[in-house]
């Protein structure tokens, strides 16, 4: 499955709609909240989205509000409570399809359910099926309809648009990012609203089944190491290394935020301030997303064997020191990366082997033996062979060469064979 996300860009009358529904599946999350409290209250068990899916009835019937909003996206909406509530009162089991909550964890946390939502803090909704939206493709905007004298000529467009009609949303809705095929067959549609400050950026992440690319021929299987200095180094040499997009900023933003903070809110230079600090973000936001993709599409397309520590995010920032290799680790987006090349990988049908990262960078890819050296040291130097390297490319050889042990080891390992 892949999701595509397209911006929108609606008359004044879509925006309408578009909030209509968003405030209206608000509304039905709440009371999915407090459905869920009661239940869970009287017999120790979530009701099932069935149960919840009853209560849009009620709602249509006595609530002229939300009669008007669109069902199935409400019904996608209850079992977006249930998972919320899954989430907070912890570790679960299901027996006989039935939630059942921990009772050790309740005695001493007790049961905690998701917040509700204050307005302006519920900013999307899904269409579940392919029949509650549609994607068609435009061709009146290419028409000049007007010829007469004194006018202007509209030019003709690359050909026809694509446009995308959503339930209850009149008329189709101008969308952006027109290259982007979608290949698959359309699942799912999420209607996602932005508050930037003084309007609202509206967007449509498309989900549809991911037909698989047909890559050149690989060159062989490669090591990858991430990091904060560079952020990812390949066992072949190839070092990407970090530009620091958010520390290169980070006085501006501050700079802002105090701007920002001097001023009274929801006034029109409230508004007009925070739009411009929304913006910087999102040109950080999208400077990163771009570095992801670059480097994720050149290792999957270039590799059939992937090599990675089998090392999280969360896990690298409980073992760091301070919080400057927090922010690091979060500039150079290494959870995100680790995951678009996973993802990536699995359509492509590549192999990822993950390995244990204990020692990968204090030994010696070339003799194996143990060189302790601190963080600020960039360059590998042994002094047992005299190898000498960039010390994450050092590592990231040291990652596939564990890879293809693991590898060498399940190949040779003999089949068991069933008595039968």
């Amino acid at each position: 499955m892949k999701t595509l996300k397209v911006p929108l860009d609606p008359t004044g009358e879509q925006e309408e709609s578009i909030d209509h529904n968003i405030e209206a599946n608000r509304y039905a999350y709440n009371n999915f909240i407090t459905a869920c409290k009661l239940k869970f209250d009287s017999t120790g068990k979530l009701p099932s989205a069935y149960d919840l899916n009853k209560l849009v009835t009620r709602f249509r019937k006595n609530c002229p509000f939300i009669e008007e909003a669109h069902s199935n996206a409400m019904n996608e909406t209850s079992k977006r409570a249930i998972q919320a509530c899954e989430r907070t009162l912890g570790e679960h089991r299901k027996e006989s399809g039935t939630l059942f909550i921990e009772t050790d964890i309740l005695e001493v946390a007790g049961p905690h359910f998701p917040r509700y939502k204050k307005k302006g803090e519920f900013n999307s909704y899904t269409y579940p099926t392919h029949r509650d939206f549609s994607i068609v493709m435009d061709t009146t905007d290419d028409e000049c309809t007007n010829k007469g004298k004194g006018t202007k000529k509209k030019k003709k467009g690359k050909g026809p648009k694509r446009k995308i009609r959503l339930g209850k949303i009149d008329g189709p809705i101008r969308s952006y990012n027109q290259s982007t095929k979608i290949d698959g067959k359309v699942k799912t549609c999420t209607v996602n609203r932005k508050d930037m400050g003084r309007y609202y950026r509206y967007s449509a992440s498309i989900t549809y089944e991911d037909i698989p690319k047909s890559y050149p021929e690989p060159k062989g299987p490669i090591g990858v190491d991430v990091g904060v200095s560079n952020i990812a180094a390949l066992s072949d040499g190839t070092v990407f290394e970090n530009d620091h997009a958010y520390a290169k900023k980070e006085s501006k933003f501050k700079k802002e935020h105090r701007k920002l903070s001097g001023l009274q809110p929801n006034t029109p230079e409230y508004l007009k301030q925070r739009t411009k600090l929304n913006h910087c973000y999102e040109k950080v936001s999208n400077h990163r997303k771009n570095n992801v993709e670059q480097i994720s599409n050149h290792i999957v397309k270039n590799h059939d064997i992937i090599a990675m520590e089998d090392l999280s995010v969360k896990q690298l920032r409980s073992i760091s020191r301070n919080k400057r290799m927090t922010k690091g680790y979060n500039d150079a987006s290494i959870g995100v990366l680790r995951k678009r090349i996973c993802d990536k990988a699995e359509s492509a049908g590549r192999t990822i082997v993950l390995v244990d990262p204990k020692g990968t960078s204090q030994t010696c890819s070339n003799c194996q033996e143990v060189v302790e050296k601190d963080l600020s040291v960039r360059t590998h130097v042994c002094p047992h062979c005299g190898y000498e390297e960039d010390r994450d490319v050092n590592a990231a050889r040291n990652i596939l060469a564990r890879a293809l042990s693991v590898l060498q080891g399940q190949r040779d390992r003999p089949a068991i064979l069933s008595d039968t």
